[in-house]
């Protein structure tokens, strides 16, 4: 049941079962591994920057991880995840994710702007890449196209930072989360006969992402922060409408704990619209709404699925993975109340939590999968 509501079968995914070579094992662990870096250090550089801890040296929490924390999260973490799991599903350009783990590495260890972003350029060209190369040795779809716009978005963002284009650079790197989530979830719904002005619907959400990022490099803030916003709430309320997860909330087991953390991020992703479009700019507290609530509650309802086809190991399910989706909601609500009423210390307390609901499901995921692996031996 998890696997219908998160990772449906696809037609452009061989299996996994096949035999991998020791260097494409080699290559996908040391992705991971510099995923796992670009966590703590993403996680380190927010904690400085909301004032929960002092800068500690030049490690992860040091200056430089505070100074490139969203670009380390976006561009390092979920770039590189997103490509190792793109890339092991082809069994083809390893180097992609590599490359987007070495960015985020060379930027929490203070190296020059132009490295960090070099790779990242790369990771993304790469990326691309592998989605043209999908469409070309398996099947051309309409979510692989969504998709493939999202990867796109994220070289575009990267480009644009690398010209001082700050706002386009934000829209690019979550259009490119954004988008490859709704690729994902779009791909599930083709199993539902949806009526056609859903399907035309769903078209224009995706298309205003692309119109915010032109009108963010071209300066207008504010045309850039309804369209961008107007997309993150069509998009919420077109997955509470359409999506086969608020269907299955009541499952046992993953399928119910997929289906609760794919609501709540919707939720979270309607909330985060909501106070974009009051503050009528791409930043500040709905940034943080949109990547802590909607993008993490992503990860905490897709990470049993993904784990599998990375590692060949299904994780025992456990009850204490749904805690940190109320520890994450409880600590943003948090930030928001400290965020209106300007109090440092709740602030900081809204911080340790949410580092705190991170590392609770990393952990619970940990021991989940070495249950797996002790029950497969």
């Amino acid at each position: 049941m998890a696997h219908e509501i998160a990772a449906p079968r696809r037609t452009d995914r061989p299996s996994t079962r096949r035999t991998a070579k020791p260097l494409h094992v080699a290559a996908a662990v040391a992705a991971a591994l510099l995923a796992a870096a670009s966590l703590v250090a993403g996680v380190g550089g927010g904690l400085v920057r909301i004032g929960a801890i002092g800068v500690q040296g030049a490690g992860p929490a040091g200056p430089a991880a505070a100074a490139w924390h969203g670009a380390v999260m976006v561009c390092g973490l979920f770039g590189t995840l997103i490509a190792l799991e793109r890339a092991v599903a082809l069994r083809h350009g390893r180097w992609v994710p590599l490359a987007a783990g070495a960015g985020a590495l060379a930027a929490w260890l203070g190296a020059p702007p132009p490295a960090p972003l070099a790779a990242w350029v790369v990771a993304g060209v790469g990326l691309v890449a592998l989605y043209v190369h999908a469409g070309h040795t398996r099947a051309w779809s309409f979510h692989l196209a969504v998709e493939l716009a999202g990867a796109a978005t994220w070289l575009a963002g990267t480009l644009a930072w690398t010209v001082g284009a700050r706002d386009a650079a934000l829209v690019g790197w979550c259009g490119f989360l954004m988008l490859t989530i709704a690729g994902e979830r779009r791909e599930l719904t083709q199993m539902l006969r949806l009526p056609r002005w859903a399907s035309v619907a769903f078209v224009g959400i995706v298309a205003l992402v692309p119109l915010a990022f032109a009108l963010a490099a071209a300066g207008a803030a504010v045309g850039a922060a309804w369209a961008w916003w107007g997309a993150c709430a069509g998009l919420a309320l077109w997955l509470l409408r359409f999506d086969i997860a608020p269907r299955q909330w009541r499952a046992g087991g993953w399928a119910g704990h997929t289906a609760w953390c794919l609501i709540a991020g919707y939720a979270w992703l309607l909330v985060a619209a909501a106070a974009g479009l009051v503050q009528q700019r791409v930043d500040g507290a709905a940034l943080h709404l949109l990547l802590l609530g909607f993008v993490f509650a992503m990860v905490f309802g897709h990470a049993p699925i993904i784990l599998p086809a990375l590692t060949g190991l299904r994780p025992r399910y456990s009850r204490w993975a749904r805690l940190p989706l109320l520890l994450m909601a409880a600590s943003l609500v948090a930030r928001l109340l400290a965020e209106t009423g300007g109090e440092t210390g709740l602030r900081a307390a809204a911080g340790w939590g949410h580092a705190a609901a991170i590392a609770w499901f990393a952990a619970t995921m940990l021991h989940a999968t070495w249950r797996a692996r002790g029950a497969a031996r």
